[in-house]
């Protein structure tokens, strides 16, 4: 009988998979790459064995056969909507239900939200990464972490002591009591949706307060332009970072001491598709891009092979200067299905447009939005002190890059989140959809 998930945060498995963590973090890829290849293979079986769906996707001598990550293109993908649409009961393995695991519903930015459930022992690892990411990029023990977002995690047992202690800023919330939360917490450690934080950052300046007990931030989860990410630094007087995660699988990716974002080798295999289906393997030699594929290597409950994350992803060779060997992301591009159609009915992704508008420093806030076919609308909240005649040379610029298009450029006070507390840098409305 498989244990059921405990209502509190047990300790222990997080410290000792912390240790694990870092030892998996520093080894070079001699040694990392036999440990990667036994988890993978691992997994595969695993998955065959005990989980209903994946018996019917992979044949018995396909997972016999299976040797490492050169294999991985002989499994079929696994994309949103089948997750989505499958009962739970199809894709947990053997042993586990809903009652024995712990649900965790993804923000639903790609329009399909997803739930993925763990195991105690998922969520051992699960809790050690976040804190391992957290303690890479400069957490103190006696820091006060303030999580913008919807949920609260779980207390743990050390804030009794006043180590680590975390305090809620609930993004459902209005603008007025997040900020009046913000500063009830005094937080010196911040970790939440760039334009969340800078919304918060904003309201601040607007008030004529000055926020300085900040010594890190770390942000995750969508981009933010460098003009916002410099004003958000600048106000707070900390050091920025960055990671590449989601619910489904983890952290992907970290930054590191010089900005680099490395993959987190130890836990995930990464795959990029080409637009002909082909797939290019990650191997820190070559740079390449596509659609990311991820492979979650700690997944008991519920494993994701070839999980198809709906972003597209730059990937470029091991050679920071930081020491870290191992690949670096060079640009995650936003959803692959937030492409832009012309008049001639082809499909362009949108991204190479975003850093037409982001080039202007005037630039705070942007959205690129089509309505329909060759038409898109540019949405730019400016830097206080911007001429608004930078709206002329924004379209431009956007005209030049997509000519034939209608190209519209307002500037606006703010832009609205979706209602997991994102803002979508590019969105393509369905045809007929009420913005």
């Amino acid at each position: 009988m498989t244990a059921a998930v405990s209502p509190v945060m047990r300790l222990v498995p997080v410290l000792r998979n912390l240790v694990r963590t870092h030892r998996l973090e520093r080894a070079d890829p001699a040694r990392l790459e036999p440990e990667r290849r036994r988890r993978l293979v691992r997994l595969v079986r695993h998955a065959h064995a005990g989980v209903p769906r994946y018996r019917e996707l992979i044949a018995p001598e396909t997972a016999a056969a299976f040797r490492g990550p050169e294999d991985l293109p002989s499994l079929p993908t696994l994309d949103r909507a089948e997750l989505h649409d499958r009962a739970p009961e199809d894709m947990l393995a053997d042993g586990f239900t809903t009652a024995n695991t712990k649900a965790g519903t993804t923000s639903g930015s790609s329009g399909i939200p997803i739930t993925i459930r763990n195991s105690e022992r998922d969520l051992g690892y699960l809790r050690a990464s976040y804190l391992y990411d957290m303690l890479a990029t400069g957490l103190r023990p006696w820091d006060r972490i303030a999580y913008f977002r919807v949920a609260p995690f779980l207390r743990h047992p050390l804030e009794r002591f006043g180590l680590l202690r975390t305090f809620h800023i609930d993004t459902s919330r209005t603008l007025d009591e997040q900020v009046e939360a913000f500063l009830a917490a005094r937080p010196t450690f911040l970790v939440g949706f760039p334009h969340v934080i800078a919304s918060v950052v904003e309201e601040l300046e607007r008030r004529g307060l000055r926020y300085r007990g900040a010594r890190r931030v770390l942000f995750g989860g969508e981009r933010l332009t460098p003009t916002a990410r410099a004003r958000v630094v600048g106000h707070l007087g900390a050091r920025c970072h960055e990671v590449y995660a989601s619910v489904e699988v983890f952290t992907i990716a970290r930054t590191c001491r010089l900005g680099s974002l490395h993959l987190r080798s130890a836990d995930v295999v990464v795959e990029l598709e080409q637009e002909d289906g082909s797939v290019v393997p990650v191997d820190g030699i070559r740079e390449a891009e596509g659609e990311i594929l991820v492979t979650r290597l700690h997944s008991e409950a519920m494993p994701l092979i070839r999980y198809r994350l709906g972003d597209r992803v730059a990937v470029g060779p091991a050679d920071c200067a930081c020491g870290r060997r191992t690949p670096v992301v060079l640009r995650v591009q936003g959803r692959s299905q937030d492409r832009f159609r012309g008049h001639d009915g082809r499909e362009f992704y949108a991204d190479f447009l975003t850093s037409r508008v982001q080039d202007f420093p005037e630039v705070s806030r942007m959205q690129l939005v089509q309505e329909r076919p060759a038409q898109v609308t540019v949405r730019v909240v400016l830097a206080p002190g911007s001429c608004a005649s930078v709206t002329d040379r924004i379209g431009s610029a956007v005209r030049k890059a997509v000519p034939g298009f209608d190209v519209v450029v307002e500037q606006v006070s703010s832009i609205a989140p979706e209602a997991n507390g994102k803002i979508r840098v590019v969105k393509v409305l369905p045809a007929g959809a009420d913005d």
